[in-house]
């Protein structure tokens, strides 16, 4: 995994790589962390005008879309090879609790389909945070690039 630093030089190296990697028929995951509405946007903005690709927006995990619904986001982005970015996805990279009964389960979003439709996808996705989160093993060795903020 490559971590930059938002306007950093490593930073400027990974975008003028974009062009070369938004053309790549493979899954390719990158994880904005800590950044607010203002930086995503600016950030997502330089991703598009670099890889000249549509930067396709979406809530669903954090308005905990069904799974036909983010089927079907991935379906859209595979067709329109839109940069598919997720915003508000802190609930990814929540510690996890022990669940003691099954009142106590959050049935409102499958991480398990999410992940999947990433693993399957031929192209980018942006996974997007406000919070200043540490990665834990299992999500740092998904992630392509990390792009930090703050």
């Amino acid at each position: 995994m490559l971590i930059v630093d938002y306007q950093s030089k490593s930073y400027h190296r990974f975008l003028n790589d974009m062009p070369q990697i938004v053309n790549h028929k493979t899954r390719f995951l990158i994880t904005v962390n800590g950044a607010d509405d203002a930086e995503i946007s600016a950030a997502t903005a330089e991703l598009a005008a670099i890889t000249k690709s549509i930067v396709q927006h979406s809530t669903a995990i954090s308005d905990k879309a069904s799974n036909e619904q983010v089927d079907q986001l991935f379906v859209d982005a595979r067709t329109s090879r839109n940069i598919l970015l997720f915003e508000q996805s802190d609930l990814l990279f929540d510690k996890k609790t022990i669940v003691k009964n099954s009142h106590q389960r959050d049935n409102g979003f499958d991480l398990n389909n999410l992940f999947k439709n990433i693993a399957k996808h031929n192209g980018m996705v942006i996974l997007a945070t406000d919070q200043k989160q540490t990665l834990s093993a299992s999500m740092s060795t998904k992630m392509d690039v990390l792009i930090r903020f703050r």
